[in-house]
């Protein structure tokens, strides 16, 4: 655009508002609300001004920065993204548990499928391999990539327009939120976003008053992984008050594999897993029947790509309010 254009979005909004679905509601849809609406309005007021759009450039460092044409490659990406307002042209995908071949997880249309067209985003490939020349043919102004990708693919993407990296990796996802914002422009939007997430965690937490024990373990392939403290669903347990068994309280990495004859480990005063990845589930086993937790009734699956396998704000919102319904106030 000629001009840089502010847009100021609300506070984070939660379940308690309305809810906007774009395809059959599943039980966890929730609003994106007046941030959708609001970035309607900017993509509209861009529409016009379009030559002068994909001229631009990005900067990770110039708050006023605006850009209309981004490519996301890596997890979270998207999520950030459409949160700020800002509908990529081009995303690399990863399967997905919960969703359709588009590789944009259920809880993502949920959220801003209704304000955005979701399916207008261009495929530029698997997360792990992008496609280089369709990259290119989308003339982005600013392609978001990680630090662990290969430097020679970093090199290639350098040579299409600006590229501006984050971290990767669960358990920086809030410095990663920054870094995005930064590259396009919202840092102040974001920082208002992330302080109206942790405020609503620690007021929970407040009002609770309890730190209730909290088990996390997912399936992947034919394997269990318990989930610690370095992981996203980890750091919103943490952010909300909440602990840990003593057994997923490690912090060498975000996950450790779990063997069926631990199941024991499992044991807590809430249990939230899902086996959706592949991994024939522990539920039906008697050793998972014998988990107090599971005796107690309050063992509850659930959204796989949501809990486990993205790191974003949304995600973290998504599973904050899980943990509310279930634990209450």
């Amino acid at each position: 655009m000629g001009t840089s254009l502010v847009l100021k979005l609300p506070t984070l909004p939660t379940r308690d508002q309305p809810s906007f679905r774009h395809r059959p509601v599943t039980r966890r849809a929730f609003l994106g609300g007046t941030v959708g609406v609001a970035a309607v309005a900017l993509l509209a007021a861009c529409s016009g001004d379009e030559e002068d759009a994909d001229d631009s450039t990005a900067s990770s460092t110039d708050s006023d920065a605006q850009t209309t044409r981004v490519v996301a490659l890596n997890t979270g990406h998207l999520d950030h993204l459409l949160l700020l307002g800002i509908v990529p042209v081009g995303l690399a995908v990863a399967k997905s548990a919960n969703g359709d071949p588009s590789g944009i997880p259920d809880y993502i249309y949920d959220r801003f499928g209704e304000s955005f067209d979701l399916d207008a985003i261009e495929q530029v490939g698997l997360r792990a391999e992008p496609d280089v020349e369709k990259i290119a043919t989308l003339e982005p102004d600013l392609i978001l990539s990680n630090d662990r990708a290969d430097e020679a693919l970093l090199t290639q993407l350098r040579g299409i327009t600006t590229v501006v990296t984050t971290n990767g990796g669960s358990e920086l996802w809030k410095e990663d939120l920054g870094i995005l914002a930064d590259a396009v422009g919202k840092r102040e939007e974001a920082d208002d976003l992330l302080a109206a997430y942790e405020k609503n965690a620690s007021d929970w937490a407040d009002n609770r008053g309890n730190d209730a024990v909290v088990s996390l373990v997912r399936g992947r392939n034919d394997e269990y992984i318990l989930t610690g403290p370095s992981s996203l669903s980890g750091s919103v347990v943490e952010d909300a008050g909440l602990t840990r068994p003593d057994g997923q309280r490690f912090s060498d990495t975000a996950n450790h594999d779990l063997s069926v004859e631990n199941t024991d480990q499992l044991d807590a005063d809430y249990l939230f897993y899902s086996f959706d990845g592949g991994a024939e589930s522990l539920t039906d086993s008697a050793s998972w029947r014998n988990l107090e937790v599971v005796k107690a009734g309050n063992a509850y699956a659930v959204d796989m790509d949501a809990w486990f396998l993205n790191a974003s704000l949304v995600a973290a919102q998504y599973i904050l309010d899980d943990l509310k319904d279930r634990i209450g106030e």
